[in-house]
């Protein structure tokens, strides 16, 4: 028994050699430092990617993969150059062009050194607006108050403000304005109609506001 155990511990000790010499027959394995912080903001038909890499003197750019699953993946390389840092954000930034794409989409990214060693793989999901998401929008609702010269707007949650403009006297709309909650009408058409959309921010850190598509139109008393 002693000796098949011997036999055997040879044996595995020269296949673990082997399989050890294929590995490092090229060298070691060198990565690049990797990315720190990955975010993607949501954007209609495009996502605005924040990258923070790890201090690294030898770091180049980065690429950015998408539709890895669709066997056709779409990728972006971004240069870590002053062009492409956001003071603001406190990193590098790029948007990345979604069209087609709708829903939630998940982002690869890694890093390559000067010398073009890669870095470990960092993912992040996301969410793409698009037509049918803002198909979905409701318009914030307006009401006269008393005097019947004043229109308010019953604003849901997410909303920035509401695009209007209104009917006047001598049948011409007045031109648009943002209107958050109250606005007086002046010289209005009795009978006429105020015309209002409404803007959205679904998230503070999205890139986009988005707008309902149609008009609202409210008559005038």
């Amino acid at each position: 028994m002693t000796i098949s155990l011997l036999v055997f511990t040879g044996i595995s000790c020269d296949d673990a050699d082997e399989l050890l010499n294929q590995h490092i027959k090229d060298g070691p394995i060198i990565y690049a430092g990797k990315i720190a912080e990955l975010e993607v903001k949501s954007g209609y038909e495009k996502v605005g990617v924040r990258i923070l890499p790890v201090e690294d003197v030898n770091r180049a750019h980065c690429v950015l993969r998408w539709n890895a699953a669709s066997g056709t993946p779409d990728s972006v390389k971004v240069n870590y150059v002053p062009e492409n840092y956001d003071e603001d954000l406190d990193s590098y930034y790029a948007e990345l062009d979604m069209s087609g794409i709708e829903g939630n989409v998940l982002i690869e990214a890694w890093n390559v050194d000067a010398f073009g060693n890669r870095s470990l793989l960092t993912d992040q999901g996301g969410f793409v607006y698009g037509p049918n998401y803002v198909g979905t929008l409701l318009h914030a609702m307006p009401r006269f108050i008393s005097d019947g010269q004043t229109i308010e707007f019953d604003n849901r949650v997410g909303v920035v403000d509401n695009l209007v403009s209104y009917e006047q006297s001598n049948g011409q709309f007045t031109e648009e304005v943002r209107v958050v909650e109250r606005l007086e009408l002046h010289d209005a058409k009795p009978g006429g109609v105020v015309r209002s959309k409404t803007r959205y921010l679904i998230n503070e850190s999205d890139i986009d506001t988005l707008v309902t598509p149609s008009y609202l139109e409210t008559v005038i008393p």
